[in-house]
């Protein structure tokens, strides 16, 4: 059994590689952020906290909105012609991205700001914090363009990729404990926090444009979105638009969440809400990094095929147990990590216990949306996506209200199982059905 696991699928093999080329320094790096947490966690009283992490939840939600998936784009659209040495078509697509991301970038921004500006009271955004929240929305252009992720992931600079991840949590670290040791307060670890983002948004801006010029498209670094947009096979802008709106609804997992909680518990239950996620974040990263080193390889098979049904199914499997190890971690580590924090935290290891069962659930089915991506089944995806949504936010408000931060707990938990379940339904009708795909690359000369 072992023997075919890993000698039927050479793919997988090389996605375990590039997997752990990224955990390396993934785990590094979440060391760093730990630390960076347990300053801030200790150099604020609890409300303080739920400040910070309601500025960053603000930025995260505009940028998590007014955002296309441009890297998704580069892969699905340049990945074929690359390979086949194409290389009009690899540089119409990275325009056609960077020119997407100019244009959510500028409408993030403006948008972000004029909300913050009209609707602070609303949003739960007290007055005296507004200057730090404007601050942040900085960040929201690099947290909106992702087109480097994707040419990045193209040209397989894997390297590039995992050396981000160590970036931001070093100078955040750094900052954070000097700011802890010199007392700066909310205002100290609101620009620790916003320094550590920006130090990692331009490492990957730059090797990007390094990397573009390495491989002589260096013209390919020029935003050019009309042009580009005659010259992009028909229905592209289906699947911009579908990906797209699959972010919208994905963002209610997190920073938008927040938000709610935030406003129906107040900023404390906010704050240990994040540090909750932020945890379970730090378990799960190992299948996030087994999904991002399966999704390039994945989008270069031919969904007509089984292949890359078995390398979604393979990684869906190893995601699983993985799943199932973190699950214990949270049960097991989670109350020990938390009293670090101080007792001021203790209910965050709880709300961790009720909603740490997910965890199986929404690392099982990562890869599955790949394979459902290349398969050009995004509007399908969305669809699960808002049925899911417009379930577990009714059910997250309910709970909220009723039964507080366990609730939430409980109604995450639910919600991932929901998602997940719709989303293994919708893969296995399209496998069924893969005779009738037609890949990206070859839209234009289908239609």
């Amino acid at each position: 059994m072992t023997k075919w696991w890993f000698r039927s699928d050479t793919l997988f093999k090389s996605i375990l590689k590039n997997t752990g080329k990224l955990g390396s320094t993934k785990f590094i790096g979440a060391l760093l952020g730990l630390v960076a947490l347990i300053c801030t966690g200790r150099g604020l009283r609890p409300h303080d906290f739920g400040v910070l992490t309601m500025i960053g939840a603000y930025a995260e939600s505009v940028s998590s909105i007014a955002q296309f998936q441009s890297w998704q784009i580069v892969l699905h659209y340049a990945s074929i012609p690359w390979k086949n040495g194409n290389r009009d078509r690899v540089k119409t697509t990275i325009q056609f991205a960077l020119g997407l991301d100019l244009c959510t970038s500028l409408i993030g921004t403006i948008a972000g700001v004029g909300a913050l500006l009209l609707f602070s009271h609303p949003l739960g955004i007290h007055a005296h914090h507004k200057h730090l929240v404007l601050l942040y929305c900085i960040l929201i252009p690099g947290m909106s363009a992702s087109s480097v992720y994707g040419i990045l992931r193209l040209f397989d600079r894997v390297d590039i990729v995992s050396n981000q991840q160590v970036v931001t949590p070093t100078v955040r670290a750094i900052l954070c404990a000097i700011v802890f040791f010199t007392k700066g307060g909310l205002v100290g670890f609101v620009w620790a926090w916003f320094l550590g983002a920006l130090a990692g948004q331009l490492y990957m801006w730059i090797t990007a444009w390094i990397e573009l010029k390495r491989h002589n498209l260096r013209d390919a670094f020029r935003p050019d979105l009309f042009r580009a947009t005659r010259e992009m096979p028909k229905g592209s802008w289906s699947f911009v638009w579908a990906t797209s709106i699959n972010v919208v609804l994905e963002s209610a997992w997190e920073p938008v969440t927040n938000l709610i909680i935030g406003r129906i518990l107040g900023t404390s239950a906010s704050g240990l809400y994040r540090l909750a996620t932020t945890f379970l974040d730090s378990v799960q990263r190992p299948a996030k990094l087994l999904e991002k080193s399966y999704y390039p390889e994945v989008v270069r098979l031919d969904p007509r095929t089984q292949e890359p049904w078995r390398l979604a199914l393979h990684t869906s499997l190893l995601s699983a147990l993985i799943g199932i190890v973190a699950t214990l971690v949270v049960y097991i580590g989670g109350k020990p990590v938390i009293s670090i924090f101080g007792h001021r935290y203790a209910d965050a290891a709880q709300l961790m216990v009720w909603m740490s069962p997910s965890l199986i659930f929404f690392m099982a089915g990562l890869s599955m949306e790949g394979v459902l991506y290349t398969a050009g089944r995004a509007r399908y995806i969305m669809y699960v996506q808002f049925i899911a949504v417009a379930v577990y936010i009714p059910l997250l408000i309910t709970m909220g209200h009723r039964y507080g931060l366990n609730g939430v707990g409980f109604a995450y938990t639910i919600g991932m199982i929901f998602l997940t379940l719709l989303t293994f339904g919708l893969t296995m009708i399209t496998f069924l059905r893969r005779r009738f795909i037609i890949p990206p690359h070859e839209q234009d000369i289908a239609s």
